[in-house]
């Protein structure tokens, strides 16, 4: 077990779990094995948690939450009457919720034993990283109860030859920038792309108050598509700071259950590599690509059986058609908020939340 903690690598819980397993079963102690084995889980635990205390770690979440407001509920009920009335007089067709979310060629587990006090907390992994990772824009679509074709931004230089490359692939929007990060340009491109699946329409577009969704040159962008009436109209709502974990569709309902497919899929790709000492890991954006509209198609899929996109814009108070069961179900997630004990801590810290267990 020393050698495995002097080494220097991170490990996640389950593997210093293992690691203390190991221990106890190289010592050969029957008495041992079986209290590791058959007794009290809260021993257990405790005794991991005085270990690392006293070796100065702790168990950490590699992200941490943002702070959220403390008149939270009042402004959630604002924003989202806001949302629905607007949408309500421009009279839309779609009502679309999107979100970015950032996936690494290379995922890595939620949870590590790291250093206390360390503000940032990372793994070191043996793989080309391709610049680490990629953008996904995901688009959750009330009526159709699905996410629609996303828009994947990768590190790059924006209109070279991996541009170029990428132009004709039409089962996702592909583009680069200098940083895989939303900019105002990619929102304009995200927003032409959406108005290219839903010709004619009148959508109700709602994202977060990044400043790439509301800049001056998007809005103009907005404008001008809207001066047509011939063609897509767009009607633009933001979520005010703060609120988008409680009143954003991809962050209540889909990005966790997104991740988590497209997680399966890498390490599933990854299992079936041939192992070489000393020869790192490679995941192509080809196949980056793949994991995520296998992912999507996966969540649609099920959203054929049990719609619950659409679920989730009831849930957080978006259908802008609400009658009485959507408003009943906004006011039971507001109600389960508020006794949410992580909720209350960074209610308390007014913070961002640093979770250790």
């Amino acid at each position: 077990m020393r050698k495995s903690w002097e080494c220097g690598a991170p490990l996640t819980p389950e593997q210093l779990q293992y690691a203390v397993m190991k221990h106890v079963k190289q010592e050969n102690n029957k008495d041992a094995i079986n209290l590791f084995l058959h007794g009290k889980r809260n021993t257990f635990q405790k005794f991991i948690q005085r270990v690392l205390k006293r070796n100065n770690f702790s168990v950490r979440r590699i992200s941490i939450s943002q702070s959220v407001p403390v008149d939270w509920r009042r402004k959630a009920e604002e924003n989202t009457m806001r949302i629905r009335e607007r949408f309500q007089t421009e009279k839309v067709d779609i009502v679309i919720n999107a979100d970015e979310t950032f996936l690494l060629f290379h995922p890595f587990g939620e949870r590590l034993v790291a250093p206390t006090g360390v503000k940032r907390v990372g793994t070191v992994v043996q793989a080309d990283n391709e610049k680490w990772g990629a953008t996904v824009m995901i688009a959750c679509e009330y009526k159709t109860s699905s996410i629609l074709p996303p828009m994947i931004i990768f590190t790059g230089v924006y209109g070279a030859k991996l541009m170029s490359q990428w132009a004709h692939y039409d089962r996702a929007k592909v583009i680069f920038n200098e940083s895989h990060w939303m900019t105002s340009n990619a929102a304009i491109i995200y927003i032409s792309y959406l108005t290219s699946m839903f010709p004619g329409k009148r959508i109700g577009l709602i994202w977060d108050k990044h400043t790439s969704h509301y800049s001056d040159e998007v809005m103009e962008f907005v404008e001008r598509c809207n001066q047509d009436t011939t063609t897509t109209h767009i009607a633009l709502e933001l979520v005010d700071e703060g609120l988008t974990p409680i009143i954003q569709v991809p962050d209540v309902a889909i990005n966790k259950v997104f991740k988590s497919a497209v997680k399966k899929r890498y390490h599933q790709h990854r299992a079936k590599l041939p192992v070489t000492m000393g020869k790192k890991l490679s995941i192509s954006r080809e196949q980056l690509v793949e994991f995520v509209l296998e992912a999507i198609d996966e969540i649609n899929e099920q959203n054929n059986e049990h719609q619950y996109i659409s679920d989730a814009f009831k849930k957080c108070g978006l259908n802008p058609w609400s009658k009485d069961n959507s408003m009943k179900a906004f006011k039971e997630h507001l109600d389960s908020l508020e006794s949410n004990e992580i909720l209350r801590a960074m209610l308390a810290n007014q913070t961002a939340l640093t979770i250790q267990d």
